[in-house]
């Protein structure tokens, strides 16, 4: 069996998860406001983040991916460390350049290192979730070519909602497709949006308060999950814990023994996001097996 390695990006929240993984290397996007930048997680962190933006809303913050140079040097370090496979899962690549960029570095390596790349069509947990399945997967003695496959297809079948407070980031920073019909009432609604198959962020229904959209955007996993038997949900926010709190507890309650992930949404996802942001995702983890 070949030793291998898994790279996740920090758009997948897994730092802010209790788990330990040799094998587990982490990419790291940038966080710019003013004049300075931030490596996400390590030097600006989800809590100080929000504290951050709450405390002045004249900060529009904005973010870059990890450089070619960067990703090649985590090839070169994991080949240094023995690995002599990786797995590479990205956020999606209709909402970063990532998956592009370490494709070029993928390319142009000249290590013996294979490089094999996901694009998980997802962001934060949900994104990170697929790194966890690569890595549980690795521990049975799976390789990346069964691996591969597998993640791929597990990244279309997931689910995945999100209520915003404010649509004002993601907008200005293009991360929205199809809002030109929330604009002229986008301080007015709280919309529940969706991450399609494609991973683009598009409006899924308007919503004119935050309880009623939190509401709605439960109602309708509920409903979903009313035909499955095997699936893992995952839940994230930015600084929103009430709102987070009410969506958990309203899942727990019917699926108490149900497998579940839960982190902030890290810096440089909430530099679209903005804060108050509360999101909802689940894996069909029968269909991804068919």
């Amino acid at each position: 069996m070949k030793k291998t390695a898994v790279i996740a990006v920090s758009t997948g929240c897994l730092d802010y998860l209790d788990i330990k993984h040799d094998n587990l290397f982490i990419i790291r996007c940038k966080i710019i406001m003013g004049d300075k930048t931030y490596n996400d997680y390590v030097d600006l962190n989800a809590d100080k983040f929000y504290e951050t933006i709450k405390s002045d809303s004249n900060i529009i913050p904005t973010s870059s991916m990890p450089s070619l140079g960067e990703i090649t040097e985590a090839f070169e370090e994991i080949e240094k460390a023995g690995y002599e496979e990786v797995i590479v899962n990205t956020i999606s690549s209709a909402l970063s350049g990532t998956y592009q960029t370490c494709q070029m570095a993928k390319n142009s390596y000249e290590g013996k290192l294979e490089i094999h790349l996901v694009d998980t069509k997802n962001a934060a947990i949900s994104e990170g979730f697929i790194s966890l399945e690569a890595l549980r997967l690795i521990e049975e003695g799976k390789d990346a070519k069964t691996i591969v496959p597998y993640l791929e297809k597990l990244s279309l079948c997931r689910t995945q909602y999100f209520m915003v407070d404010n649509l004002r980031l993601l907008v200005k920073n293009g991360r929205l497709s199809g809002a030109s019909g929330l604009l002229g009432r986008m301080f007015k609604i709280k919309p529940i949006l969706e991450v399609n198959d494609e991973g683009k962020i598009v409006p899924f229904e308007k919503v004119r308060t935050q309880r009623k959209s939190l509401e709605r955007m439960v109602d309708h996993i509920l409903e979903q999950l009313k035909s499955l038997d095997n699936f893992v949900i995952t839940y994230n926010t930015s600084d929103n814990t009430e709102g987070f709190e009410y969506v958990k507890s309203r899942i727990e309650a019917l699926y108490p023994k149900v497998k579940s992930y839960a982190a902030p949404i890290t810096p440089v996802i909430g530099a679209h996001t903005g804060h108050g942001t509360v999101g909802i995702a689940y894996f069909d983890l029968d269909k991804a097996k068919e």
